[in-house]
């Protein structure tokens, strides 16, 4: 394949290609010299001189006032593609940690619902009541346990309700804190753990045709929304996270 055709494919501009190329046979050169071999005119030959440093393929030393630029050694690219590849993981990483609130958007733009604010500890223990009333499976993530750090007693009396009820929770943890969550037993409970969860003040509730999210703060703060489109996307959306988790 043309080497030039090649740099351009994996990121860089067709200018960028050119200077890269001439600079891998001049050596180390000046921007004039750099101007004559690529054929780019010069004040593109600094631009692209510039985002190849940034880039960290193309360096440059500064010998009595002038500066010399040089080539990084070829395999410095695949350096490049992997930063670039990180970046694109740490970027869909944090566009997977808002979708929910982005498909909450969407939906509640589409169809009536009803959602009702619940503050402080009596609030959330209404919400938490909700789930035992409508008996229907439970889909928590977003989790780190505030639930039984902020209710202990409660917290363990309701996991036994539920589990006398028979409602099946599954919750997927932040991977960090699996040393802390790994031991935890619940009745009827699933637990796995995700690498592509942000840390986050909030938890999500999913079950029946409603959808809680709660901010754990001082003063605790729950939403409930009652919709059964808003709850079928999240439910839809937990089973992608849940298949992408482990045990």
């Amino acid at each position: 394949m043309n080497e030039k055709i090649a740099l351009e494919q994996v990121g860089l501009s067709g200018n960028e290609a050119k200077v890269y190329l001439s600079l891998l046979e001049l050596g180390s050169a000046m921007a004039g010299e750099i101007t004559k071999k690529s054929g780019v005119n010069r004040t593109n030959v600094y631009d692209a001189l510039e985002r190849l440093i940034e880039k960290g393929i193309v360096s440059y030393v500064i010998q009595s006032n002038r500066k010399y630029f040089e080539a990084d050694t070829p395999d410095r690219i695949i350096k490049y593609l992997d930063e670039k590849e990180n970046e694109l993981k740490r970027k869909k990483k944090l566009i997977h940690s808002i979708l929910p609130e982005l498909e909450l958007k969407r939906q509640l733009s589409k169809e009536p619902q009803e959602a009702t604010i619940y503050k402080g500890k009596k609030g959330l223990k209404s919400v938490a009541e909700d789930v035992l009333k409508t008996k229907k499976e439970l889909l928590v993530f977003g989790a780190e346990g505030k639930f039984v750090e902020l209710f202990t007693h409660y917290a363990e009396q309701w996991h036994m309700r539920r589990g006398k009820s028979k409602i099946l929770m599954k919750i997927i943890y932040n991977e960090k804190i699996r040393s802390k969550k790994s031991k935890a037993k619940f009745l009827i409970t699933k637990i796995k753990f995700s690498s592509n969860m942000y840390e986050t003040p909030a938890t999500t509730w999913v079950y029946g045709d409603k959808v809680a999210i709660i901010v754990w703060s001082d003063q605790p703060i729950a939403t409930l929304i009652r919709s059964k489109e808003v709850a079928n996307s999240y439910k839809q959306f937990f089973d992608v996270l849940w298949k992408d988790s482990k045990l």
